[in-house]
């Protein structure tokens, strides 16, 4: 076996077709972490005895220190894990390149699915080659860098992903129930999300302002710029008008549901009602009026003050062969009983159905099953669209110069 150098035509060619593939492999990331975290970067490609290819990879790097430096190949290398003779060569291979040229390790954390999980944890998919491809790494001297929890990753360890179909109704069907309450209560509440087909990132990264992600416009426009027509802008937004004859019709309707439940109560009318399931019926119509009587006066406010509408969600989504990745899914908190972020991955979903995209990714969650965990709500929702928790294998470290790996480490305070 033998490493080449590659075009970014022949390494595109061939990782589009891979197994493995992910808009991290892709010149477009490579040019959003040139741009935004200073990496340079190059293609490598491995072939056979015959000078067929058979492997690949986008790799990053950067000096760290004393002209030493580092390679990260983002959900990477682009091989077959499972050919453990094919792990060997390409290991021995890269160190021998690497070694000479001053690198210290590679960092790579392919996207192989370890298992899917349920929203307690539990496994429902385990895959069988997991324990085979974490020996042939072992034996290979890579440094496996934990099964994480949260966020220690360079990328999520952990994800959740759903299927897509182009009939809405069947997506919708699929829902957990208080998913499908909360996109129900979002339309009434006239709530809508357009495409901005502009991609306009001034206005973007003003909403991203509003709502406190620490994120500079740089980073939105290199990623818009990297990405092109592979990236889309959409927002929800309140139609203000329709949202006040929306409140006031609710409103009115549930007042008449309250009086008559306050009648049935009142006569003892047990031919219309059971008196007590009146009076449960009564008190949850009492909630429902209270919400309703907020909704008419937010309404009014919002209407007067802006008349065409406000902008109350905004998301960003990268698109990738068969799927696609929502980068970005905010809520204006302001706004946040009204299910925005809930409709906006809906609509996402419906757009891109019809579109005939296979899945979509709703982006990470934390290994943290806990009910009682802040993070769970988050964890649960995002379940809710009939979709999976899929937990990769984790990142490895091919440490090429062990001294300097040690010294490293202790540089950077690095643990793991």
């Amino acid at each position: 076996m033998k490493i080449i150098t590659l075009s970014n035509d022949e390494f595109d060619a061939f990782a589009r077709r891979h197994k493995y593939f992910t808009y991290f492999q892709t010149e477009n990331y490579a040019n959003v972490s040139k741009i935004i975290d200073g990496f340079d970067h190059h293609y490598l490609g491995f072939c056979d005895e015959s000078g067929n290819l058979i492997g690949a990879s986008l790799m990053l790097y950067k000096t760290l220190f004393w002209g030493y430096k580092y390679a990260y190949s983002p959900r990477g290398l682009l091989i077959d894990y499972e050919d453990t003779q094919l792990v060997a060569e390409v290991t021995s291979e890269l160190k021998k390149l690497l070694k000479k040229q001053k690198f210290i390790f590679i960092k790579i954390d392919p996207p192989i699915i370890a298992s899917e999980r349920d929203k307690d944890g539990n496994i429902i998919k385990f895959n069988e080659n997991v324990n085979r491809i974490l020996n042939a790494f072992k034996k290979n001297n890579y440094e496996h860098l934990g099964f994480n929890l949260y966020d220690e990753s360079i990328l999520p360890r952990w994800n959740v992903s759903a299927k897509l179909h182009n009939d809405a109704r069947v997506l919708f069907n699929n829902f957990s129930p208080d998913v499908k309450e909360k996109i129900s209560y979002a339309n009434s509440m006239a709530l809508i999300v357009k495409q901005d087909e502009t991609n306009d990132i001034n206005k973007f990264y003003e909403f991203m302002k509003k709502v406190n992600i620490k994120k500079s416009k740089k980073y939105f426009q290199t990623l818009a710029d990297s990405f092109n027509n592979k990236l889309k802008i959409f927002y929800a937004y309140i139609d203000t008008q329709k949202y006040t004859e929306n409140a006031n019709k609710l409103y009115a309707q549930e007042q008449e549901k309250n009086y008559n439940l306050a009648n049935i109560i009142q006569t003892g009318d047990t031919i219309k009602y059971n008196i007590p399931k009146a009076i449960n019926a009564k008190m949850e119509s009492d909630k429902m009026l209270n919400n309703y009587k907020k909704d008419v006066i937010d309404s009014t406010k919002l209407l007067k003050s802006n008349p065409e509408g406000i902008i109350c969600g905004a998301s960003l989504a990268i698109e990738e062969e068969n799927g696609v990745n929502i980068l970005i899914n905010y809520e204006d908190s302001e706004y946040s009983r009204y299910s925005v972020n809930t409709l906006m991955t809906y609509e996402l979903m419906k757009f891109y159905g019809k579109l005939n995209y296979k899945y979509i990714n709703l982006g990470s969650v934390t290994g943290n099953f806990n009910a009682n965990s802040k993070y769970y709500p988050s964890l649960l929702n995002k379940l809710g669209f009939n979709s999976s928790i899929l937990e990769y294998i984790g990142e490895f470290n091919m440490i090429l110069n062990p001294t300097m790996y040690k010294i490293y480490k202790n540089k950077y305070k690095i643990k793991r």
